[in-house]
Order: C-alpha cells, then sequence, then structure tokens
C-alpha cells in the first residue's frame, strides 16, 4: 500500500524540479551551519513552505549524512486517535519518489500506546510536509517510521518503547509550529518562553504553545534517557516570512546532539 501526496500543490510545489529547487535554494540561505555527526534528534515547523520553509532549512541542512532511518512524530489534526497512530502503508510517495516504511512499524503496532490508524495519516500534512526535505537532504537511501499523536498519551512510556529500538543511524524528527495566529509582538513573547522551556527540557503543558506538544514531550523524554542536548537553529513566524504581523504562526528548528 501506498500513501500517496495530498498536499502537493498547496503546502509545496507539485513539480519534482520546482519543488527540489525551492527547497535546495532554502538550504542554500542556511547561514550558519552546526555540527551534524552528533545529532540525533529535530523538532521542525510543519506549514506551506513559503511560511516555514527557510526555518525548517535550518535543522534539515544538519541532516546531509549517512542516515539509516528517520522516526517522524506529527500530529493528528482531522482525525480523533488515542495514543500514537501509526499506518501500515508500506511507502511514501511525494513528487520527489518513494520512501520506504521501516520494519520496526509493525514492531511497534505490537506496543502499548501505539495503534494503527490509517485514517489519521491519509489526509494529514504533518508528516508529509517534511518529506520533500528529506529525500533532498539525506545522502542515502533511508526508512521511515510515520506516527502522529492523538489523546491520552504516556510520555514516558512512549519513550521509553521507542528508546529501546533506537540505533546508531536514527534520527528522530518531531514536527510542530509554535503559538498560533497572535499578534506579532505577543507571538514572540510566547515563543520566546516556549522555546526556553525546551531548551532546558522542561514539559510543555499548553496546546497553544506548541500544536505537536505532545510529540515534543516524547522528545524531551527521550532526551533525558540520552543525554541529548538541545540548541535553536532559527526562530521566526509567518509575519517575518510572509509578512502580514496582525495574526501569525511561528516556527522554530531546535536540534538536539548526543
Amino acid at each position: 500500500m501506498i500513501r500517496r501526496s495530498v498536499f502537493e500543490g498547496s503546502f509545496y510545489p507539485s513539480n519534482k524540479d520546482k519543488l527540489q529547487k525551492l527547497i535546495k535554494d532554502y538550504l542554500e540561505k542556511v547561514d550558519r551551519v552546526e555540527d551534524s555527526e552528533s545529532i540525533k534528534a529535530l523538532i521542525v515547523p510543519h506549514a506551506g513552505y513559503i511560511y516555514s520553509g527557510e526555518i525548517a532549512a535550518y535543522g534539515y541542512k544538519l541532516l546531509e549524512k549517512d542516515i539509516e532511518r528517520i522516526l517522524i512524530l506529527g500530529l493528528s489534526h482531522r482525525v480523533l486517535v488515542k495514543g500514537i497512530a501509526l499506518a501500515d502503508f508500506d511507502t511514501w510517495s511525494t513528487p520527489l519518489g518513494e520512501v520506504k516504511v521501516a520494519d520496526l512499524n509493525k514492531k511497534l503496532t505490537l506496543e502499548d500506546n501505539f495503534t494503527v490508524v490509517n485514517t489519521a495519516h491519509a489526509q494529514e500534512h504533518s508528516i508529509e510536509v517534511q518529506m520533500p526535505f528529506l529525500q533532498t537532504c539525506l545522502e542515502t537511501d533511508f526508512e521511515i517510521i510515520p506516527m502522529v499523536t492523538g489523546q491520552s498519551i504516556q510520555y514516558k512510556n512512549v519513550a521509553t518503547i521507542l528508546n529501546k529500538y533506537l540505533n546508531r543511524k536514527d534520527v528522530f524528527i518531531v514536527s510542530s509550529d509554535l503559538s498560533h495566529y497572535l499578534p506579532y509582538s505577543r507571538a514572540k513573547k510566547n515563543d520566546k518562553e516556549t522555546v526556553k522551556k525546551i531548551l532546558k527540557l522542561e514539559k510543555i503543558e499548553e496546546d497553544d504553545r506548541a500544536c505537536g506538544k505532545d510529540g515534543i514531550n516524547i522528545l524531551i523524554e527521550l532526551a533525558k534517557l540520552n543525554n541529548w542536548k538541545p540548541k535553536l537553529l532559527d526562530y521566526r513566524n509567518s509575519g517575518d516570512t510572509a509578512g502580514d504581523k496582525s495574526k501569525v504562526v511561528g516556527y522554530a528548528s531546535i536540534a538536539f546532539y548526543s
């Protein structure tokens, strides 16, 4: 079974050449390159590329190396689910080609807090918009494990389960925007506080701080288990990238290093 792209032509270009050029242009604009050898996880935004693509590029710039498997944790915007929703698709398709789903996906379906809910992935953008970046940045073939968060998640339990399967060439990605539809100055203040909590490995309590707070909280628990250290790579909001500052959405790229 193939999970075919749904948001090409809206969140990102549907033309293969235009899409790849756009992502490469974003990557070339990254004005500083952090250490990539010890990268273990990223938090990156998931809006349309014209809004958050430049910010996401700061994270993805670190993935231009040998990585075998990407565990992606998005959120279910449209379908009500409990725990972590997996899907039984064999591959994910974008204009840049197909990516295989790792065998680990089947093992996770047997774990507590994990279920298979294909409908939670079928119309979900939080993972799909990450795929073309991965396909452009990674130097070798890679596999993915797509997951979305729902309700009643036991953060420490999920982190412990994921941790026992992680290997040296895995990278964990959390897809999340920050505050939504606040005035520009207020959004910057709120987002600064949220980023500060993440950098201190403190749990995010409110949904309006970050739509993907559940994924972030799972990552925070993983970081504690493995002594990963977070670092802010870039922060901006849609007022910076798209111009309208009356109601903005916040975006950050944050890396976690071993």
